[in-house]
């Protein structure tokens, strides 16, 4: 049974966040997403501003996956504790 504390959370967030979840969810129960296999990957992004003396910023955690032939993308968060 799912934690009560989890359902409530999980019912505050927005559709970006839940895309985000179910990618985590269906990565971690190893499940084919369209036949693909999501692999993470971190970037450091240029933030293209001239006077930025900090560049390039990150690292940025991604998700990635193949779908109907074309390469996704999703951002999942900064920190790489988030992810896993």
């Amino acid at each position: 049974m799912v934690d009560k504390e989890i359902i409530e959370a999980i019912a505050e967030l927005n559709e970006s966040e839940l895309k985000r979840l179910k990618l985590l969810i269906d990565n971690k129960l190893n499940l084919d997403i369209n036949k693909s296999k999501i692999s993470y990957r971190s970037k450091n992004i240029k933030c293209g501003r001239e006077s930025c003396n900090s560049c390039p910023h990150g690292p940025y955690w991604y998700a990635e996956w193949t779908e109907k032939g074309k390469r996704k993308t999703k951002y999942l968060g900064k920190i790489l504790n988030e992810i896993t």
